[in-house]
């Protein structure tokens, strides 16, 4: 429930925001979070993910771990503030300095919260975590939309997002700490063996975030800003949605494999249940998006975008094959596999950035069709290298659990796409669209989905309970 909330809350935001910033203001902000995204891998060196890994943590190295990941993010905010000019510089643009230099304050403010909810998630815990992050992102949607109906313009997006990151850290520490406060106590000893398993999981992050972002790379240097907002803006809308879906069935699938890491039969098992509801659950929002696009921009976004309706229909195809592939990261994390995870990336690291150079030679269209076809080329050695050898899936059941959501989604938004054709509304058909395509999804996957609408229901049992108890 909270996920959808925030699902909601993004699809707003962005329809918001659209109509009150250009494509220039977006185009800017991308790179500003292209240069967070790579930042904020060293702002804690991969411990709390071997926090979160890790069953026997004492009180002394959580509170070591604590403060290492503190002073490591004031480190990188220093480090990003100081090379913010020459960033400027290879993007030919000197009003990325002053943006990079305020959204760099967002590393200490998540720092020092960001513990405190990889423990609740340790425990399993995620419903408090969830909406706390709700909360913060209802009030940094609240503070961009003031400050781009004031004319500050990019800054919104900037403000935005130093709010949500400090209320979610304050949230945090009123709801989820427990009493707990660190020690003033740091030891490298505490944090020595965690190091090794996050140096490794920091080159790996390091690696997939170039091959993960190569495409804005390229575009902020060939494309101009507003070509690249026309791009960004459907990119961000596709990977909002799988933000907000997976981590409904991945951010569980992380500790309880790692609970589960000596019973490889279990494991096998978690990791295909949890592919088979990721799969199940983003393959009719993506076909819905592919089919459906021109609406979905019109009434997202507004008419002055409708221009970027063909690139949101190849981003949402690829989209969905990048979001079945999240599993495969639990997997990894939770048998404490990352040097596999790394030896994967700096494989990409050889095919995907040429790719996608020799697509940017053909704009944006270019690049979102590079994007597509290396997803289904690498969907046959994603499991041959990542999956087979750490649970021993076949590919036979790799394969249903992923592309059998995908055909039963196209065949039904599909029909209903068609048989809606001739309405000329585009809100009436998108809306017609969503009733009649998640009414159809759902009586095929009873009968060819089974397990996926078995393991819903159940799901959604204790929300039932809740309803009929109020």
């Amino acid at each position: 429930m909270a996920s959808v909330a925030r699902a909601l809350l993004q699809l707003a935001q962005i329809g918001v925001l659209a109509r009150l910033l250009s494509p220039q203001d977006f185009g800017l902000m991308s790179i500003v979070s292209l240069v967070l995204g790579f930042a904020y891998i060293f702002s804690d060196m991969g411990v709390n993910a071997a926090y979160v890994q890790r069953q026997d943590v004492t009180t002394e190295q959580r509170s070591s771990l604590f403060w290492l990941n503190v002073g490591l993010s004031v480190l990188v905010t220093a480090f990003v503030m100081i090379l913010s000019p020459a960033i400027a510089g290879f993007f030919d643009d000197d009003r990325l300095v002053p943006l990079i230099m305020l959204a760099a304050m967002t590393f200490v403010l998540s720092a020092l919260g960001q513990q405190i909810r990889m423990t609740s998630e340790k425990a399993l815990e995620f419903g408090p975590v969830i909406f706390i992050e709700v909360g913060a992102a209802v009030l940094g949607f609240a503070v961009a939309v003031t400050v781009a109906k004031s004319g500050f313009g990019v800054y919104s997006l900037i403000w935005g997002a130093i709010v949500a990151a400090s209320s979610g850290m304050l949230l945090s520490w009123i709801f989820l700490a427990h009493g707990w406060r660190p020690m003033w106590h740091f030891r490298v000893a505490d944090v020595q063996s965690y190091l090794g398993f996050g140096s490794a999981l920091v080159i790996s992050n390091m690696v997939n975030e170039i091959n993960r972002n190569v495409d804005l790379i390229l575009g902020g240097r060939m494309l101009a800003a507003a070509a690249l907002g026309f791009y960004s803006v459907p990119r961000q809308l596709i990977f909002q949605i799988q933000n907000t879906v997976n981590p409904i069935v991945t951010r569980v699938g992380f500790p309880l494999i790692a609970e589960i890491q000596s019973d490889l039969p279990k494991v096998r098992k978690v990791y295909l249940q949890t592919l088979n509801m990721t799969a199940s659950t983003n393959a009719p929002l993506y076909l819905g998006i592919a089919f459906f696009s021109p609406e979905v921009v019109q009434v997202l976004m507004g008419d002055k975008w409708i221009a970027a309706a063909g690139l949101l229909r190849l981003l949402a195809i690829w989209g969905f094959f990048r979001s079945v592939g999240n599993p495969a990261g639990s997997l990894l994390l939770g048998m404490g596999r990352a040097d596999l995870s790394l030896r994967w990336n700096l494989g990409l690291l050889v095919v995907v950035p040429p790719t996608l150079w020799g697509g940017s030679h053909f704009g944006s269209l270019g690049l979102a069709w590079a994007l597509l076809g290396l997803a289904a080329a690498l969907f046959i050695p994603g499991w041959y290298i990542l999956i087979r050898p750490l649970c021993h899936a076949r590919l036979l059941d790799y394969s249903i659990m992923t592309l059998r959501p995908f055909f039963i989604a196209f065949l039904s938004t599909s029909f209903v796409y068609y048989f809606l054709n001739h309405i000329e509304s585009s809100f009436l058909k998108l809306a017609l669209g969503i009733v009649f395509s998640a009414s159809l999804y759902m009586t095929l996957s009873y009968f060819l989905n089974r397990d996926w609408i078995i393991e819903v229901a159940r799901l959604l049992k204790p929300i039932q309970g809740i309803v009929i108890l109020k």
